[in-house]
């Protein structure tokens, strides 16, 4: 195997042209996107989700379908070691994330086994409907646990349960039967070494299929029984939730053959409604970027169109697929040992495969691409319809807190065209130097050591925030290019047409505010507006009341125009959810207003 991190050939010719991707004469200080590090939506323990000693991947959703995006952490030893560490469900109370593991996630069909709280070697986790009952479950890939047994050392599913019948949501239960018992390619029930899964529906079934990537030996020195090698694999969704291997059938062995995979993404790269299966192997042969081709004629097959390298791939490492340039087409964003670049998709060939353009380099206003990295992301970040692209520094092989990770805005142009995708910066002061990176508000020391970043919109404002997960811990970053939440509209308007919103500021901050607003009313009319705890939507009056039972009842006048506003303030204090609606009468009819859901600190 060749050991791409102690070739001192790729470190020579990645500084080479990291230098000659540097642009000294850029303009510094391009405000595009800013950040703000709020230490209050990360609850009690939730910044030591990593370590310097612990590793965390992070997957978002929300779990429980009350508005919020939850986040999951698989954690583990950094790099390729062996070792284990307990997994953490982080709910999003009123947007505190909080750990909530326990409480919601150590059921199990298992005995003895704890859900979440068992101790895994997780690298990987995703969220999705997995058994198609409309709730998203949980699914992990692990690695370096061959000799467990299966519970511990295949993919864990962990399935959604619900609500009950008085609408508290049920947590999440791990099933161990919904992954099949898998073996080696040599026939042996031992655990594979999975560092990726994708999801998607790749035969056009209706429900989610998931492809694991596979590694080999690792640059730490940990060899592989070679009975016990896997090779990639796809498992095939029964529509209820219940996987089986179907690799064999499905792919060549050159399509799963791997040395150290390294990620793994379900895209229709060639816009025939059919999900290719986009994969990357390091560190020896096969060594690229590779799409596997989905057959069109037999979705789910993808033996018939086989495989494509992408062109102009060198170390390759992480890598993501994204629209960079807004012509419909899936583009890469690279992570590579030496120089990480991008490419453009073109279009297809006759055969139906990708016309790949010339690798780009990204470029940067005073710093650098400085070496290995890790997790990329395309996103967009400023909202301006042009997605961005994130790239973490810890290598998920050789792991080192020593760099840090790049955020390159993406400027934009003509639809098609060539865009440019540059690491802003405050000053030209050198990869580690004063001043912002990448986005304002962000230095340097804040950036390193990173292990994953989790982009959701977790205040609920419309805008992608961050929980950096880092050597030194984790950390939360809200966007700031929308600042104006609104709480989350319950429907049930009616009779009438009045329209209640809630908007300001999230209401779980200290000094936080917010205005109640009510339009559309009978002009000097007494408005009731109702507040209680829950939501047991009732008819009244001819029509639905939403807040069953209601604690308090506040009264005001509308205006001449039918309209009522009210200053609402909220605190620091933990969440509380309330159902707030208004009823006003309009001659002899009673007319309802929506029902809003309120999270605020009281």
């Amino acid at each position: 195997m060749s050991l791409r991190r102690n070739s001192v050939h790729t470190l020579i010719c990645g500084a080479a042209a990291a230098l000659l991707a540097t642009d000294a004469g850029a303009q510094l200080n391009v405000q595009w996107v800013t950040f703000q590090q709020d230490a209050t939506r990360l609850g009690t323990g939730v910044t030591a989700v990593s370590a310097q000693t612990t590793d965390v991947d992070f997957a978002t959703g929300d779990l429980d379908q009350d508005g919020w995006i939850d986040l999951v952490a698989v954690r583990k030893p950094p790099g390729s070691t062996i070792g284990k560490r307990p997994n953490m469900l982080l709910m999003n109370e009123g947007g505190v994330l909080t750990d909530r593991t326990a409480q919601y996630a150590s059921a199990s069909d298992v005995v003895g086994d704890q859900g979440l709280l068992t101790p895994t070697s997780a690298r990987d986790v995703q969220i999705a409907d997995l058994t198609g009952d409309g709730w998203l479950d949980v699914i992990t890939a692990i690695s370096l646990a061959e000799g467990d047994p299966k519970p511990t050392s295949h993919p864990r599913l962990y399935v959604n349960l619900g609500n009950d019948a008085s609408g508290n949501w049920l947590g999440l239960r791990f099933e161990n039967a919904r992954i099949p018992q898998m073996l080696s390619k040599t026939g042996l029930q031992v655990g594979p070494r999975f560092i990726e899964v994708s999801l998607g529906d790749v035969d056009l079934d209706g429900d989610l299929d998931m492809h694991f990537v596979d590694h080999d030996e690792t640059t730490t020195g940990i060899g592989e029984n070679a009975a016990w090698d896997y090779d990639d694999r796809l498992l095939i969704n029964d529509g209820n939730g219940y996987f089986t291997d179907g690799t064999s059938a499905r792919m060549t062995n050159a399509q799963v053959l791997s040395e150290f995979g390294t990620g793994t993404r379900m895209v229709d790269m060639n816009a025939d409604g059919k999900l290719e299966i986009v994969r990357a192997s390091a560190n020896g042969s096969p060594q690229g970027v590779y799409v596997e081709y989905n057959d069109p004629a037999n979705a789910g097959n993808f033996k018939l169109y086989g495989e494509q390298s992408i062109p102009g791939v060198a170390s390759p490492y992480a890598f993501d697929v994204g629209d960079l340039n807004q012509d419909g087409r899936p583009d890469l964003v690279q992570e590579d040992d030496g120089q990480d670049k991008y490419a453009y998709n073109l279009g297809q060939d006759a055969l139906h495969k990708v016309t790949w353009g010339p690798m780009k380099n990204f470029t940067y206003a005073g710093a650098n691409d400085d070496g290995f990295g890790g997790n990329c992301y395309i996103e967009d970040l400023d909202l301006d319809g042009w997605p961005d692209a994130l790239i973490a520094d810890i290598d998920i092989d050789a792991a080192s807190c020593s760099s840090r990770t790049h955020i390159f805005h993406n400027l934009g142009g003509a639809v098609g065209a060539q865009v440019t995708l540059k690491e802003e910066a405050e000053l030209s002061s050198g990869n580690m130097g004063a001043g912002w990176k990448g986005v304002v508000g962000i230095a340097a020391n804040q950036l390193n050591g990173t292990y994953d970043i989790s982009l959701a919109d977790f205040d609920r404002d419309g805008d992608l925030d961050m929980v950096i997960g880092r050597c030194a811990g984790a950390a939360y970053w809200e966007n700031l290019t929308t600042t104006n939440f609104c709480q989350e509209d319950l429907g049930f308007g009616g009779p009438g047409s009045m329209a209640l919103t809630i908007c300001g500021d999230v209401l779980t901050e200290p000094g936080s505010s917010a205005t109640l607003e009510l339009t559309g009313a009978a002009p000097n009319a007494l408005a009731y507006l109702p507040i209680g705890f829950t939501n047991a939507p009732m008819s009244a009056k001819d029509g639905t009341l939403v807040p069953v039972p209601w604690i308090v009842m506040i009264m005001a006048p509308t205006d001449a125009t039918g309209s009522m506003t009210l200053p609402i303030a909220g605190s620091g204090n933990p969440a509380q959810t309330l159902y707030l609606q208004t009823v006003v009468k309009n001659g002899a009819t009673w007319e309802f207003s929506n029902a809003v859901q309120l999270v605020m600190g009281l």
